[in-house]
């Protein structure tokens, strides 16, 4: 019976499908897990707990929504919230508002059905959309609080191709004018759409304003550059109509090369409309003498592939773009020049097929969704094959792909993640860091009764980015849908640094700070002092705060740990002053700054988004007995400064079977069993381990050393314990956390026995 010591110390290989929980000869095996919940895997090796969302809003009439980010530049960057024909606005994880209490909307045309087939592209303050059913629109900010919807009328095309089979006649050279065809041409659906005359060998150009019948049309005769707005009052040579009209609308849009790039209408599937060079919504083809410089608008078409739509166009070193049979790179025909009208060229390099979404890209590879949407691909780059590749990214977790995928989104800043969202709205993550060869798949289901993630977006934050989410639950019987935010990664200062820990989803914070300078009177650096007078800045007290406490959260520098100064309210003075019992002593009496002390409350409100629900509480640093929202409101058993309440969520990693301790051959079916577990923890505390979930036992973190008026420090060190399980065939390792607190989990060290 051989006993061996194997170490854990890598858990990235992240969640592993069940076709390969027998590869024990597969290289990421051992570093691979059966169950990746709510946990992410580390380039470094540990896993840690992801952090909880914090509730922002509600969406409007809890009505379903599309996230959009607005990205000026990493200081400016906004979320829209876009619902049935209405846009809102999200800025510093709040709603703008103006006045506070009204949000600020703009009216769109796009209905609950359009929206997850709206396509953007933005430049500094402005946004393109475009949507199958609508006309192009662009989306204006001018200040924080004033934005503007406006549909744009593009300048001199884009273009069909030159027909010589009728002609078309002005009825006058300039101004607006009746264009009569000799033969049926004109629909009602013309009106705004462009046309182009030639008349020898000079081109005019027009728009259509009304329509009257298939031969009759009145517009407006518009100047090609810098020209007069002049036409030839004869019989057209020939003409080009306009490739935009109503009913006929491209679906994608993307910014390459200093040019606006429009793709795909019903009509032309597979077709490219690139504007000229910095003049984004002018399409001209030409000057009006037919004479073509390169940076004049130019059309391409897809060729390969038959009908086959366009799905997605990402711009890098080259244009990247997907279509429902294969994947395309749009170029010149030298890397080092740009694309002009005469030397654009189309390579196909894969043919894996993408489903209508938007992709992810990531330095020079593009993440897409597969036309069937249960398979993540990657467009990258080959240099064995000198051509772009698409390998699966799912094979190793092809379960969580079931059912299908519904969106990507990318969240560079902390952890390098592709953000994913499934049809029954379960979040998963997708560790992407190919530098370090990290490829990980994590589930993330949020907390809540019938939760549904239905949209994402990503946008810089302050320090990191931002993940943003529409969340559908069954709150108190009723669907409600929130906008929240990730909340930024547990980064804790040191071992005490945890009241700002956030580990409960749709949560609140409680910050009772007041914002008002505090001098603490002769006594107050003494414990059980009594009688020790405060006096604040301006008006902080009533007669109703007897019993309350201030309290002081400060870092003492002989231990480089955060402690608080508690101060029991015994008598009030006046509004600007107090006495009291010092409960802790403060570090001295010198005058505490505004925001820098709190006054504790027992009852915490403004909790009716989770009205009904049994919330978790963080309080203080330490857990606190769960309670139910009643009435908006949840009664503490304690008074408490700082808190943390929202739904709780459970975080689990379970290892592969482990491959370890057989005197011949593999480990695997044969009995096995964990004596004694090493598990390495940092910044934890709080930690259930067994191996499964019906034979989990607690691990303590408290020690007789810690103050039982203050909660467990942080824990990063190693700790020991007896397994419970005993001898199976195949033993693997399960870590649970289910308290609002932290979890990461750098190795596991077990002590096995292999029965041979």
């Amino acid at each position: 019976m051989p006993r061996v010591t194997p170490i854990l110390t890598t858990f990235n290989g992240g969640e592993m499908s069940a076709l390969l929980y027998g590869r024990v000869d597969f290289k990421k095996y051992p570093n691979s897990c059966r169950l990746l919940e709510n946990m992410i895997p580390l380039a470094q090796g540990p896993a840690t707990r992801r952090t909880g969302t914090r509730y922002v809003s509600d969406t409007r009439n809890h009505l379903a929504a599309w996230l959009l980010p607005f990205e000026f530049s990493t200081v400016q960057a906004y979320v829209i919230e876009a619902t049935d024909q209405k846009f809102r606005f999200f800025k510093d994880r709040g709603r703008i508002e103006s006045p506070p209490g009204t949000p600020i909307e703009v009216a769109t045309p796009y209905l609950e059905a359009d929206l997850p087939a709206l396509r953007w592209a933005q430049a500094e303050d402005t946004m393109y959309l475009v949507q199958a059913g609508h006309q192009i629109r662009k989306l204006t900010r001018s200040s924080h609080t004033a934005w503007t919807l406006s549909t744009v009328q593009l300048l001199d095309g884009p273009y069909l191709d030159e027909k010589v089979n009728l002609t078309i006649t002005p009825s006058a050279a300039s101004g607006s004018v009746t264009l009569l065809a000799s033969a049926a041409l004109w629909s009602a659906a013309d009106v705004g759409r462009s046309v182009r005359l030639k008349h020898g060998s000079t081109w005019s150009w027009f728009i259509v304003t009304a329509y009257t019948d298939t031969t009759h049309v009145t517009a407006d005769v518009k100047a090609i550059g810098t020209g007069a707005a002049t036409t030839s009052a004869t019989a057209s040579a020939a003409y080009r109509l306009g490739a935009f009209y109503s009913g006929n609308w491209p679906q994608l849009v993307a910014f390459y090369e200093e040019r606006l790039l429009f793709a795909a209408t019903s009509a032309q599937p597979r077709t490219i409309f690139a504007s000229r060079v910095g003049l984004f919504e002018e399409f001209s083809p030409s000057k009006a003498d037919g004479t073509v410089e390169d940076d004049y608008a130019y059309t391409f078409t897809l060729t390969e592939g038959g009908v086959n739509a366009l799905r997605w166009m990402s711009a890098g070193q080259t244009l990247a773009v997907g279509s429902s049979d294969r994947e395309v790179i749009l170029r010149a025909s030298s890397l080092d020049e740009a694309i002009t009208p005469t030397n654009v060229t189309a390579r196909s390099q894969s043919t894996r097929g993408s489903a209508a979404h938007i992709p992810v890209r990531v330095d020079d590879q593009v993440l897409y969704i597969a036309k069937a949407r249960r398979r993540l691909y990657e467009f990258a780059y080959n240099f064995e094959a000198d051509r772009y590749r698409s390998p699966d990214m799912t094979l190793l977790a092809t379960h969580l792909a079931q059912p299908k995928l519904k969106g990507l989104v990318w969240q560079g800043d902390p952890f390098g993640m592709v953000w994913a969202w499934r049809d029954d709205g379960v979040l998963l993550g997708f560790t992407y860091l190919r530098d370090q060869d990290v490829t990980a798949w994590h589930r993330h289901p949020l907390a809540g009764d019938d939760v549904k993630v239905l949209s994402a977006a990503v946008i810089p934050g302050d320090g990191e980015d931002e993940l943003w989410l529409v969340v559908e639950r069954t709150i108190d019987g009723a669907t409600r849908r929130f906008v929240e935010v990730l909340t930024y990664a547990f980064a804790p200062d040191n071992a005490t640094d945890l009241e700002y820990g956030v580990f409960v989803d749709a949560s609140l914070q409680l910050d009772n700070a007041i914002a008002l300078e505090l001098t603490p009177g002769a006594g107050a650096t003494v414990r059980g002092t009594t009688g020790v007078v405060f006096t604040s800045g301006g008006a902080a007290f009533v007669v109703g705060d007897v019993g309350r406490e201030i309290r002081r959260r400060y870092l003492d520098a002989a231990t480089g740990t955060f402690k608080w100064a508690r101060a029991q309210i015994t008598g009030y003075t006046s509004a600007t002053q107090v006495a009291a019992k010092i409960l802790s002593a403060f570090p001295s009496t010198a005058a505490i700054a505004a925001g820098g002390w709190h006054l504790t409350v027992t009852t915490i409100t403004g909790l009716s988004h989770l009205e009904g629900q049994t919330v978790q509480i963080l309080a203080d640093g330490a857990t606190h007995p769960d309670r139910v929202v009643a009435a908006g409101a949840i009664a503490l058993a304690r008074p408490v400064a700082i808190a943390q309440v929202g739904l709780g969520y459970a975080s689990r990693i379970e290892t592969m079977n482990l491959e370890a301790g057989a005197a011949d051959g593999t480990a695997q079916t044969r009995q096995q069993r964990i004596h004694q577990l090493g598990i390495l923890f940092v910044d934890t505390v709080g930690a259930r381990f067994g191996s499964s979930a019906e034979d989990l036992e607690t691990i303590p973190f408290r020690s007789g050393a810690d103050a039982m008026d203050a909660p467990p420090p942080l824990f990063t060190g190693t700790k020991r314990v007896a397994f419970p399980k005993g001898y199976d065939d195949g033993v693997r390792i399960r870590i649970e956390q289910l308290q609002p607190l932290p979890l990461t989990v750098a190795a596991l060290v077990p002590r096995v026995v292999t029965n041979d």
